[in-house]
């Protein structure tokens, strides 16, 4: 049963007698007419809490230990069972009521955090696709320059400061990624004046891209 199912039985019985009851506490609602999902939940809940409050005589039953609720009930309800059953059903009702509440929150947690799973996939795919747009020109016309290190370190400081890295890339590409002066086996193939004009070459060419 869901704690809905619950509090509705519990309430039904404190309707039922209610005439016994006015006493201790005022029940109202007649749920004749409704079910536990169209009742005002809120509203049952806070009449049939109060009855038990008064039964054992506290002012909020929601604040009692479990165990204190139930050496109450056994010293002074021990040879009244339908007032004992009633108290135990709704310590029974608050338990899965509490239940529900960790899992609905669990399930709410899990949801945001795949939420901001698939924003940071959907970032890393953008990234990527970046990188590779600004990258792959780069190494088609034999710039010397890894086009995939500079476009990382440009988004990483695109997300500081856009307007700055925007501006460094198309000025001084070299920022964020060395020009390749030397080949593989060590040997200069750029000078460092032919370094700075590649760099300019670079800047000039990424800035007339259209990506």
């Amino acid at each position: 049963m869901t704690a809905k199912d619950e509090l509705f039985a519990i309430h039904k019985k404190c309707y039922a007698q209610r005439n016994v009851l006015t006493d201790i506490a005022t029940i109202t609602i007649d749920l004749s007419n409704f079910t536990p999902e169209t009742m005002n939940y809120t509203a049952v809940r806070e009449e049939a809490a109060a009855v038990i409050s008064r039964l054992l005589g506290v002012r909020d039953v929601d604040k009692l230990a479990v165990a204190d609720a139930l050496n109450i009930t056994q010293r002074n309800y021990s040879n009244q069972p339908f007032w004992r059953s009633l108290i135990v059903e709704w310590l029974r009702f608050a338990n899965t009521e509490e239940k529900e509440k960790l899992s609905e929150q669990a399930a709410k947690t899990r949801l945001k955090a795949e939420e901001m799973l698939y924003q940071i996939q959907e970032i890393e795919a953008k990234e990527k696709a970046t990188i590779k747009a600004y990258a792959a020109p780069l190494k088609e016309h034999n710039f010397a320059i890894n086009g995939e290190k500079m476009m990382q370190n440009y988004l990483n400081m695109c997300r500081k400061d856009p307007k700055k890295a925007w501006e460094t890339l198309i000025t001084n590409p070299a920022w964020f990624s060395p020009i390749i002066t030397h080949d593989g086996d060590g040997n200069l193939i750029l000078t460092p004046d032919q370094a700075a004009e590649e760099n300019k070459k670079i800047g000039k060419f990424l800035k007339r891209l259209s990506i």
